[in-house]
This record gives C-alpha cells, sequence and structure tokens, in this order.
C-alpha cells in the first residue's frame, strides 16, 4: 500500500434498505363505502402539472376517505439546486417557480424553510381536494429513485459543511450558512406538517394494512414485467398489494385454494402498481425505465374488503391524455408533457450566435463599473 494512503480515514455511507418489520407495518380500519386512492412518485415540483390537476378533480368529486402517498412526493434535487451550481446540469432548464421564490427567500437556512413550506402546501392540497385523510410513507429505496430521506441527509450534511466553513473563514462568501439556525431533522416539521391533523407522516418505508388483508407500501426492487414485482411481494407477504416504485401501472386478480371439504374453498387476491405523476419531460436523473406508465389507484371496501383498480393516464391520438374511473373521463384541454425538440432538415441550418465564438478566447474579468446608473464599459 502506497505510504500517500495508508492512514487515510475512510467512510462507508450506510445504505438504507426498506425492511417492514423494522418500519413497521400500520394498521387502519375501514367502514364500507369508504374510497381509498393511492398515488406514487410525484415529485413536486416537477410533477406533471396539467395530469395531476385532473387527479386533483378526480380527488373532489369521489372525496375519499384515506389518501396514500407512496414514495417519492417531492424530488430531492430541487433541494440541491438551492446549494449547487448547475453549470454541470446536462440539460439547461430553467428552475420551476417554486424554486426561483425559494432562492428569493434569503440565506441558505431561509431558502431551504421556505422550499420544505412549499413542500408542504403542495401535500396539502391532495387532502384539501380529498378532504380525508392522507397519509405518507417517506421513501428511502436504495436505487436510483430520488427519495425523501436523501432531501434530510443532503440538508445536514450541506449545512455542516456550511457551518464549518463559515466559523473558520467569516468573511468568506462562497459558502454562506448561519450556524446559530438549526434546520429541522424530521421531514413533517421540514414541511410544516406536523400540525395538520388530517396529515400522518410515518417512517420511511413503511406499510399500512387496511382492513388486515391489503398492503399499501412502496417496495425495495423491480421487475422486468408488469405486475412481477407485486407478485413477488404477494408470495412474501400473502397480502393484496398495492405497490408504487415500480414505475408501471398494473391491476391483477387471481385465486389460491383454501381448502377442499366439503368442497373447494379459494382466497382472493389482489396485486396492484401505480405508476408515477412526475413531467415526463424533467427527472433527467432518473432513466427511461422508471418512465413506463403514469397513473395512481383507486379502489372501495365493499363488506369489508377492499377492491380496487391502477388507472392508466394514456395519450389519444390528438396528444391529449386522459384516464377513465368509475364510469367518468378525466381529459387533458390540451396536449402536454410531449416530447421536446424540434425539426431536423438536410438542408442548411441556422447558425447560432453565442458570447463567445472562438472557444480558447478567455472570459473577459468582470466591469466594476457594470452597476453604475446601468451603463457597461464596450470591449
Amino acid at each position: 500500500m502506497s505510504k500517500a494512503t495508508n492512514f487515510k480515514s475512510v467512510v462507508v455511507k450506510e445504505d438504507q434498505k426498506t425492511s417492514l418489520a423494522e418500519a413497521g407495518i400500520y394498521s387502519m380500519q375501514l367502514a364500507d363505502g369508504m374510497r381509498v386512492v393511492a398515488l406514487g412518485h410525484v415529485y413536486f415540483p416537477h410533477h406533471d402539472r396539467k395530469i395531476f390537476a385532473k387527479v386533483l378533480d378526480y380527488l373532489r368529486d369521489t372525496k375519499p376517505a384515506v389518501v396514500f402517498l407512496l414514495g417519492g412526493m417531492v424530488d430531492e434535487e430541487v433541494f440541491r439546486s438551492l446549494g449547487e451550481d448547475k453549470q454541470h446540469h446536462l440539460h439547461d432548464w430553467p428552475d420551476v417557480a417554486e424554486v426561483v421564490e425559494a432562492k428569493q427567500a434569503g440565506g441558505f437556512e431561509d431558502m431551504i424553510l421556505k422550499l420544505g413550506e412549499l413542500c408542504g402546501k403542495f401535500i396539502e392540497s391532495i387532502q384539501e381536494a380529498a378532504g380525508g385523510k392522507v397519509v405518507y410513507i417517506p421513501s428511502a429505496t436504495h436505487l436510483s429513485m430520488s427519495n425523501e430521506i436523501r432531501i434530510m441527509e443532503w440538508i445536514q450534511q450541506t449545512k455542516r459543511v456550511r457551518d464549518g466553513w463559515s466559523s473558520k473563514n467569516p468573511e468568506a462568501s462562497d459558502l454562506p450558512s448561519d450556524p446559530t439556525i438549526e434546520l429541522p431533522r424530521k421531514l413533517e416539521v421540514l414541511f410544516n406538517l406536523h400540525k395538520h391533523e388530517m396529515i400522518r407522516i410515518i417512517r420511511y418505508g413503511a406499510a399500512v394494512e387496511v382492513n388486515e388483508d391489503t398492503l399499501f407500501m412502496i417496495g425495495d426492487f423491480r421487475r422486468r414485467h408488469p405486475g412481477g414485482a407485486s407478485l413477488v411481494e404477494w408470495e412474501q407477504r400473502h397480502k393484496n398489494i398495492v405497490r408504487s416504485f415500480d414505475g408501471k401501472v398494473f391491476s391483477g386478480y387471481f385465486s389460491s385454494p383454501k381448502h377442499t371439504l366439503p368442497s373447494l374453498q379459494l382466497n382472493h387476491w389482489e396485486t396492484h402498481e401505480v405508476g408515477y405523476l412526475w413531467d415526463a419531460k424533467k427527472m433527467g436523473q432518473l432513466r427511461d425505465y422508471d418512465r413506463r406508465a403514469q397513473g395512481f389507484w383507486t379502489g372501495i371496501v365493499v363488506e369489508g374488503e377492499l377492491f380496487g383498480q391502477s388507472v392508466p393516464i394514456v395519450r389519444g391520438d390528438d396528444n391529449r391524455r386522459s384516464f377513465w374511473v368509475d364510469g367518468s373521463g378525466y381529459i387533458e384541454t390540451e396536449p402536454n408533457c410531449c416530447a421536446t425538440g424540434d425539426v431536423i432538415t438536410v438542408g442548411p441550418r441556422k447558425l447560432e450566435v453565442y458570447e463567445h465564438d472562438d472557444p480558447r478566447r478567455p472570459l473577459a474579468p468582470p466591469n466594476p463599473h457594470a452597476d453604475e446608473e446601468g451603463e457597461e464599459d464596450e470591449d
């Protein structure tokens, strides 16, 4: 071993895994006629705003007793954008309105708290539309998907680094922070939802068992084909499954033998996967594999059992998207979230003018008189 590396410390970051036995399985009892809706992988503020507005319309029309939020409700990258330079981003897209508002809030702590407040208002908008209880299961998945636990990790780690830098370099301005301000360590406090009576945030990666037979969960693995992941989950847990994370929309119904005396008796099972609701033109850190299908899940309690279906969101011939459920249709007024890109012809293209056409040209030094009476010196 080289002397240069012989005594260097090694830090191994813990990779969180989903364990329902550790995170917990919460129980909930619902009466006949109560409706339940499950959403997953929305990723505010990069959510699919137009189609999500239609989902809110559905919530207002049906007034479900419970809405389960199955992880990935907030994009961790928007928090990172408050403290990182965008010069290395693959695609140059302008910040969404919520990020712009957060960046105008003030120092690092003010920006974090403002963005957390906006995230909380987004969750509140779901509860206001539904009118019932919202149960939020934050994600701690360890694969490529964004998740809520990484938001809290990044905030606390960045805060420590900035505070250490500020205390040692009080006159420096490249990593400003206020060491006297402590940022929230709990997600519900960051989102300002800890005082909301109708919104409950439970443990990372936990699950909720409804009427002792249906498990609402996130999951932490994928399978190649639709329904494969939820079926494996059923094999392990022997409960009806409503699951997110796999990026597909699927509903499966099947039976297994219960006993044969005095005649064949069957157990009936359901497995569902809820899809995603983010803007397909954003979230570039995710793969196209994760963009398999948009959708959500809805169900109703009948004779003590919960029956439901995953609702796919599809694009029609006119490029407008829609979903049909309970005999009603919800359709976009105009096409949205279509693929970007213009037309390429075989003829000469129109040349673009850049600020520096010569890549070897050094950048000009800043002009100290640029802000004086709104004038700049010419080159």
